[in-house]
């Protein structure tokens, strides 16, 4: 486990307003995170300052010379190139072939379950969804040091948001950190236990050691049904639950 970047007391504002103080964060390969809060908290900032997008107010940055960082913003732009040409474009900036890039668009369409004929199609008149997939497919183009993700899981179906917690886990398995943001807990903890949750304009790490689980019960007073599952347990409780057809209210971390 490596620190590519670490954060020590950052802070932003604009215009003299504040966003955020005293954000702390280090960044390691093997320990994906996600950043949580309301909308308007300072997510995106944060995501765009780690990426190097946005310079910070206060604090320090430490970065690992020379990383590469991938990065999916939370609004796509609606751009006047066809798709193919797009992925070509950005393909080669990154020293791919045509032949290379032309089989990871086939790859990912078919793994991403978008239609052959969306490579023709101009960004702009693409659907929400398949905008979506697109950003997600050029974060993903070339493997990268960091990976950054801004609510990728908005505007995807279920079996997409599925595919892309795949996809997720086994390139955190290949030794690249994934910071993602997430305003769906249940979501987000599918992903990680690993969490970082503004609170106002403060952001800190989320410390737990079990998850309660509110879930629909069908017995005949019809009241959901609690239980306390342990951190390491949560994903194949959640997995199994869901596959069982059962509905999940609720999942909240136990603080200790």
């Amino acid at each position: 486990m490596t620190e590519l970047i670490s954060l020590k007391n950052i802070s932003k504002s604009f215009g003299g307003k504040l966003v955020f103080c005293d954000a702390n964060m280090s960044i390691k390969t093997a320990e994906p995170a996600v950043i949580m809060g309301k909308n308007g908290c300072g997510k995106s900032t944060l995501l765009k300052i780690i990426a190097g997008l946005l310079k910070h107010t206060g604090g320090e940055i430490t970065r690992t010379p020379g990383i590469k960082i991938s990065f999916a913003p939370d609004r796509f732009p609606k751009l006047p190139f066809k798709v193919e040409e797009y992925m070509q474009h950005m393909g080669k900036i990154q020293g791919l072939t045509s032949t290379e890039i032309d089989k990871y668009i086939t790859q990912q369409f078919d793994y991403l379950g978008i239609p052959a004929n969306i490579k023709s199609q101009v960004i702009y008149k693409c659907s929400k969804g398949t905008i979506q997939k697109i950003n997600i497919m050029q974060a993903f183009l070339t493997k990268s040091d960091l990976l950054l993700m801004d609510e990728p899981f908005s505007g995807l179906d279920e079996g997409s948001i599925e595919r892309l917690l795949q996809l997720l886990a086994k390139t955190a398995q290949e030794n690249t950190a994934i910071i993602i943001s997430c305003h769906e807990k249940l979501l987000a903890q599918r992903f990680t236990d690993n969490m970082y949750i503004f609170n106002g304009q403060s952001l800190a790490k989320a410390v737990s050691a079990a998850y309660r689980l509110c879930i629909k019960t069908t017995a005949a007073t019809g009241q959901p049904q609690e239980i306390i599952i342990h951190k390491d347990k949560l994903n194949e409780t959640l997995t199994a639950l869901m596959q069982n057809g059962k509905e999940i209210y609720s999942v909240n971390p136990i603080k200790e």
